[in-house]
C-alpha cells in the first residue's frame, strides 16, 4: 500500500443547501480517536511527498477537529519528515481571522466553492457578498494557495462566462469549472453551454495576450499519457465521518445517498478498526473492485467508451457520473456531451494561443 492522497471527511454536516448537491447531509462528525488511529496506521504508507485533504459537508463546521488532527500529524512527521501539502474544500462561510491564521501558518491549499454571479441562485441566498469578502481575505494571506471551484447546472449555465470573469478579475489565479450531472441537460442548455464557453475562451485568449496566464484550469494544456484511470483505492484513500474507509470520498457520498448496500460492499474497506486488524486480507480483496475504474471500461446508453475516438482525451469521474446514472461506470449521455464540448473549446483555445 502506497498513497499520495489521504482524504479526511471530518463531517457530513453543512450550513448550505446547494441546489446541485448530491450529499446526504447528516450531523455526523468524525471522532478524534478514530481519526488518530487511522493516521497512526496509514502514515507510514503515505508517499514521501503527499497530500492530506480535509473535506465535508462543510469542513469548517469541524475546524477544531482539523486543527487537532493537523497538530497530531505534525508530531507524527517529526521523524519521517514527509513533505505534506494540506488542502481543504470549503464554502468559505466560516472564515474568520483565527481560521485564516491557521491555514496561512500551515500553508494550506484552500479550494473555495464559489459560483460567482450564480452564487445566490444555486448555493445559498445572500451568500454572494459574504463569500466575496472571504475571497478577499484569503487572497491577502501570502501562504494560502487559493483556488476556486464553480459548479454550473443546466439552469445556471447562462451565468458561466460572466461568473468566471468576475472571479478572475477578483484576483484568483486558478479557477476550476465543474458541471452538475443532475438533472439531465437538454439540447438548448447544451447549446447555451457551448456559447458561454466560447465567450469565456475569447476572454481567456485576450487575457493570455496581456498577461501570459491561463487561470481557467480546464483550459490548461496538461500532458497526459494513455487512458484515464481513477486513482481511488490505489494511491488515494478516504476516511469518512462514520469511521469507514473508501478509495475516495465520493464513494461514501454516493452509497450514502443511494443506499445501495450490496454494491457498497464492493468498494468499502470497512472500518478503521477492522482494516487495521485484517488489512492483509481486506485490502487486496476490495482493491480489485477499483481496478475497472478506467475510461475504456465505462459506457453510455449509446456506446462503450473504448470505441470512442476520444477515449484517450476524456476524463470522467465514474462516481460523479453515477449520481446521474445510478450505476458506477455508466456515463449519462448529457455528461458525455458536456465533456465533448469542453474538449472542443479547449482545443480551439490552444490553437488560438499558437497564433499569439
Amino acid at each position: 500500500m502506497e498513497y499520495s492522497d489521504f482524504i479526511i471527511t471530518v463531517t457530513g454536516d453543512c450550513n448550505f443547501n446547494c441546489s446541485y448537491c448530491y450529499q446526504k447531509k447528516e450531523k455526523e462528525y468524525l471522532d478524534i480517536p478514530t481519526a488518530t488511529k487511522a493516521v497512526d496506521f496509514f502514515f507510514p504508507f503515505l508517499d514521501q511527498e503527499c497530500f492530506i485533504n480535509f473535506y465535508g459537508g462543510e469542513p469548517l463546521l469541524a475546524v477544531e477537529q482539523i486543527k487537532e488532527l493537523t497538530g497530531y500529524i505534525h508530531q507524527k512527521n517529526k521523524n519521517l519528515k514527509k513533505k505534506i501539502q494540506y488542502s481543504i474544500t470549503s464554502n468559505g462561510s466560516r472564515i474568520n481571522e483565527d481560521v485564516l491564521q491557521f491555514f496561512n501558518q500551515n500553508k494550506f491549499i484552500f479550494m473555495l466553492s464559489f459560483d460567482g454571479i450564480a452564487q445566490n441562485v444555486a448555493r445559498k441566498e445572500e451568500s454572494f457578498d459574504h463569500v466575496c469578502s472571504a475571497l478577499v481575505k484569503l487572497l491577502e494571506c501570502p501562504d494560502i494557495i487559493l483556488e476556486t471551484n464553480s459548479v454550473f447546472t443546466s439552469k445556471t449555465v447562462g451565468y458561466l462566462s460572466e461568473s468566471v470573469q468576475f472571479i478572475i478579475e477578483s484576483g484568483v489565479s486558478a479557477v476550476n469549472l465543474s458541471f452538475s450531472n443532475l438533472p439531465p441537460w437538454n439540447e438548448s442548455e447544451l447549446s447555451r453551454l457551448k456559447r458561454e464557453l466560447a465567450s469565456l475562451r475569447e476572454y481567456c485568449v485576450h487575457l493570455y495576450r496581456e498577461t501570459g496566464n491561463i487561470p481557467v484550469t480546464n483550459l490548461r494544456n496538461i500532458p497526459r499519457k494513455g487512458v484515464f484511470s481513477c486513482s481511488a483505492g490505489r494511491n488515494r484513500l478516504s476516511l469518512s465521518p462514520d469511521g469507514s474507509l473508501w478509495g475516495c470520498c465520493y464513494f461514501y457520498d454516493f452509497f450514502r445517498s443511494n443506499r445501495q448496500t450490496k454494491e457498497n460492499l464492493k468498494y468499502c474497506f470497512g472500518s478503521v478498526e477492522s482494516f487495521v486488524d485484517n488489512h492483509k486480507q481486506i485490502y487486496p480483496k476490495i482493491l480489485k473492485n477499483y481496478s475497472n475504474l478506467r475510461m475504456e471500461y465505462f459506457f453510455t446508453s449509446q456506446n462503450f467508451c473504448t470505441l470512442c475516438g476520444d477515449v484517450t482525451e476524456c476524463i470522467v469521474c465514474p462516481v460523479d457520473a453515477a449520481f446521474g446514472s445510478l450505476i458506477i461506470g455508466k456515463i449519462p449521455d448529457w455528461v458525455c456531451r458536456i465533456r465533448k464540448i469542453l474538449r472542443e473549446e479547449k482545443q480551439l483555445f490552444l490553437k488560438e494561443l499558437e497564433r499569439v
